[in-house]
């Protein structure tokens, strides 16, 4: 795929004589307060990831640090970043250069969209992005107890807002040498003498800050907050590559659409990743279109001032590039899924080498830094969730992950030096169409490509009948369906079509990147999810990746058929704009209208079980009363099997005292005999240490052995609700959930 169909950029920018005149955002005021305002947020959310997470591999994971140097480091790259953004109009290098990297959907050949951006479109964005964070905020869940990924997050924010290191400490001379005894529990897992918290260590650094702003509250109130970010960035990307005037449409549909919504009502990670990673991706296509410039900035005094200076040497396309390629490597500290996402990037930035493109170093020194921090979570302090075999299967999905990672770099690498040989013996490079670089029926291909795909899919499950056996992986278009409805998908086939042809023919090429990530992401899901399948669970997987890129298509197939019907390339259009004296911007607005309405209603059905019901009400005002009746000096052995899985790490990070529990193979959860021996040889070895035993159980029949010498009090009666769990349609409710908590000690 072709990146520009010019040649390679090997001295001075082709726009070097115009390198004096104002900056396109200069000239569109509207436009880079939206472009600004939709990357911020990476940039921030960057610095404080290259920030946070040295501090907790060394065991200084501190309010005061964290927070001190994560705004030292914003204040010097977030400027940095939009002090170079080119805007959302076209600027004289990106003219002059023959890029015509801003060419709109449906725009004739050798024509580019130079209007100003209105500032209704700044306004309905932000007002969408504020609204969903209400609403969201008004109907967030408080999962704190481990069931699913919300509540291990939550945990595992709880123990390193209050310790700052990893492992966790589990306290193993408190219980006294009792026999049998292990500590671990849900995402929980058992090295030695300590625990290892599954998940990568992105997310819970972000809600630990939630921790000690706000308490749990604070933190439960980020997932909202980054659900609103996420929307705002989204909409920033649809402005970069479709038109500011399609960001409103698109931030309302992915703001109705239920994935959204259920990822951040509770804490998952995608919402984070989807903040960084596609804000990564704005800011490569900023820098693609960025002027050759070195703007002065302000000179600051005191050390930094230099430090400042000296990268200030670096023009915009260099800047925005590494800041770019730092956003889209991170994300591998929030989700370990993101070297999926990431992987068409390295055949991109072979053919930014071999095209000699500015951007390309850059962009290799972003990437490989947010790579180093990512991958030393994944192999030494998250490694058991990485490596370890487990009933969620992560060995079986991170491995081969890795192994196809490692063979798309190798791959990249051989075939660009192959390129850069074969350029550097012919002296320019070679138009598309030539017959060793791309062959001219691939246009075709590509345009065909789509929609074989997309039926290959659909007819998937009369194929493939056993869904149990398969894990409904069958019905994964299906999920697309049920929450964006069949218009989304079929605007989005047409819109890869016509994008594919186009940029194998060397036109839109700030598309090239962004269309090999969107159907590769898509078509990976589409095969294999890799989640457990019941709804609305399996939907967070759509967040990311999916959700967005079904979108942003969509729109960019009605923009282009906008555009045609604009300039009477539409014989229809025209003869109905004939007969009826309207003109024919007003018949695109109402075809544009009437695709909003065929978006937007299906979304929104989607969502409409589960919109305005809360779930895990409840949680937290549990926990801390639990936590309030167990004594400070406490050793907490947890003897029944589930209530130990959800519950261990809970009492051993937010009532900070020790846990434990036997394993799920002791006979001390089937025998009724047996808690006799086992529970009352951990009791009187607690008691040797001074300190106090209690035993929590899910009933009391569990605790009648040992009534006699001690007080059962019923600590926690909770009745709330849980999300939906269904497997062959797209969640209609919510449904209840309780939970009882027996606590027994000794009679003082």
């Amino acid at each position: 795929m072709s990146v520009s169909s010019r040649t390679p950029d090997t001295g001075r920018s082709a726009a070097g004589a115009h390198s004096a005149a104002p900056r396109a955002g200069d000239r569109d005021p509207a436009g880079l307060l939206l472009a600004r305002l939709s990357v911020a947020p990476t940039l921030v959310a960057t610095a404080f990831l290259l920030v946070a997470f040295p501090l907790l591999v060394v065991g200084q994971f501190r309010p005061a640090p964290v927070i001190a140097l994560s705004v030292v480091l914003a204040a010097i790259g977030v400027p940095l970043g939009l002090s170079r953004l080119p805007g959302l109009r076209p600027g004289a290098a990106a003219t002059a250069s023959g890029l015509r990297l801003w060419a709109r959907p449906g725009d004739a050949a050798g024509t580019r969209d130079s209007r100003r951006t209105p500032w209704w479109t700044v306004v309905a964005v932000l007002v969408i992005a504020v609204g969903f964070f209400v609403f969201q905020a008004a109907y967030h869940s408080q999962f704190i107890i481990i069931s699913r990924d919300p509540g291990s997050y939550m945990q595992f924010a709880a123990w390193i807002q209050g310790h700052g290191s990893l492992p966790i400490q589990v306290n193993v001379p408190a219980f006294g040498g009792a026999k049998g005894l292990t500590y671990t529990g849900f995402a929980m897992y058992q090295v030695g003498n300590t625990v290892v918290p599954q998940f990568m260590a992105g997310l819970p650094m972000a809600l630990a800050v939630g921790f000690w702003l706000g308490g749990v509250n604070g933190a439960l109130l980020l997932a909202p907050l980054f659900g609103a970010l996420a929307v705002l960035v989204f909409a920033g990307l649809v402005a970069r590559l479709v038109g500011a005037r399609w960001a409103p449409l698109a931030a309302l549909v992915i703001a109705v659409s239920e994935p959204l919504m259920f990822t951040s009502r509770s804490t998952y990670s995608e919402t984070l990743a989807l903040i960084v990673f596609l804000g990564g991706l704005c800011l490569v296509i900023d820098s693609l279109r960025a002027e050759r410039d070195t703007p002065a900035l302000a000179s600051i005094g005191g050390p930094l001032g230099g430090l400042r200076e000296r990268v200030a040497r670096w023009d915009s396309a260099r800047v925005l590039a590494l800041l770019g390629g730092l956003g889209i490597g991170i994300a591998v500290l929030v989700r370990i899924d993101a070297p999926a996402d990431a992987l068409p990037i390295f055949p991109y930035l072979g053919l930014l080498v071999v095209r000699r493109q500015r951007q390309a170093v850059p962009l290799i020194i972003g990437m490989a830094i947010g790579w180093v921090w990512g991958w030393y979570d994944a192999i030494f302090v998250s490694y058991p969730y990485v490596f370890y075999s487990s009933p969620l299967g992560n060995r079986s999905s991170s491995i081969p992950m890795i192994e196809i990672v490692a063979v798309v770099i190798v791959v990249s690498v051989i075939a660009t030096v192959w390129l850069r040989r074969r350029v550097n013996r012919t002296g320019s490079l070679p138009q598309v169409g030539e017959h060793w670089w791309l062959p001219g029926w691939l246009r075709t291909f590509a345009a065909i490509l789509p929609f074989v795909v997309l039926a290959g899919f659909a007819a998937r499950s009369h194929f493939q009948p056993n869904y149990v056996k398969e894990q409904y992986v069958q019905l994964t278009l299906h999920w697309v369906y049920w929450y964006l409805g069949g218009p989304a998908i079929a605007l989005a086939a047409i819109g890869t079509a016509i994008l594919g042809y186009g940029c194998l023919r060397g036109r839109w090429p700030a598309w090239a990147l962004p269309l090999m990530m969107f159907c590769w992401s898509i078509v990976l899901f589409l095969y294999r999810p890799g989640i457990t399948p019941d709804q609305p669970w399996a939907s967070r997987r759509l967040v990311p990746m999916v959700l967005p890129g079904f979108i942003i298509l969509s729109l960019w197939a009605l923009a282009w058929a906008c555009g045609k019907i604009r300039r009477g390339e539409v014989p229809w259009a025209s003869r109905l704009a004939a007969l009826s004296g309207s003109r024919r911007g007003l018949i695109a607005a109402g075809v544009a209208s009437v695709c909003a309405l065929l978006l937007l209603v299906p979304t929104a059905a989607g969502a409409r079980g589960a919109a305005l019901k809360r779930t895990y009400v409840g949680q937290v005002g549990a926990v801390y009363n639990l936590c309030d009746q167990i004594p400070s000096n406490a050793s907490v052995l947890i003897i029944d099997g589930p209530l130990a899985d959800r519950m261990s790490e809970v009492v051993r990070g937010m009532c900070n005292v020790p846990v434990a529990r036997f394993p799920d193979n002791t006979n001390v959860y089937q025998d009724p005999a047996a808690p006799t021996a086992l529970v009352a040889n951990a009791i009187a070895s607690i008691e040797r240490t001074g300190r106090t035993p209690v035993l929590l159980a899910g009933n009391t029949t569990e605790l009648a052995p040992f009534t006699s010498k001690g007080t059962v009090t019923h600590a926690v009666n909770l009745k709330s609700t849980m999300d939906g769990r269904y497997l062959l349609t797209k969640p209609y409710n919510i449904t209840k959930e309780d939970l009882s908590i027996w606590m027994w000690e000794p009679t003082r």
